[in-house]
């Protein structure tokens, strides 16, 4: 068999089309889902998003996060202003994967640190949403750590 013009494009049009069909397989495999159910209201919620985070930057000292990874912890130390009860809740987000998130109440009165354990969190990405109230005043941060 002689190999000619002919065969050749008979070739490259057959691995063209291989190549497009496993492009639109593996397309058609990945989650395109939104990681935020409710992305419309939490849109519309965000003035009063952004002036928790006006108060969090006139803070002279902000919540400090640390990560044990030997413990698999994450330590909050909140800052001592004063001595009215910190409230608020700690939303571990998963970038890549909703089912990894978890959402943590916290209420302290004589203490600043609050801890949370990682023991079964995925790997990857994670931010750490701190939504946390004092003496009235709404206060928003945002944290990132590489698990």
């Amino acid at each position: 068999m002689k190999f000619n013009w002919g065969t050749g494009l008979t070739i490259f049009f057959i691995i063209f089309v291989s190549t497009l069909v496993f492009v639109l397989y593996q397309a058609f495999q990945q989650d395109n889902s939104l990681v935020m159910d409710n992305y419309y209201e939490e849109d519309i919620k965000y003035q009063q998003q952004y002036d928790k985070i006006k108060n969090t930057s006139e803070l002279t000292t902000k919540v400090k996060l640390d990560f044990d990874s030997t413990k698999g912890e994450i330590s909050l130390t909140f800052p001592l202003d004063s001595m009215a009860i910190t409230t608020g809740n700690v939303w571990v987000y998963h970038p890549a994967d909703k089912s990894a998130d978890k959402k943590y109440d916290f209420n302290l009165n004589q203490t600043n640190v609050y801890q949370i354990k990682l023991d079964k969190m995925t790997k990857g990405r994670i931010k750490v949403k701190i939504d946390w109230e004092r003496a009235g005043v709404k206060y928003y941060q945002e944290e990132e750590i590489i698990i």
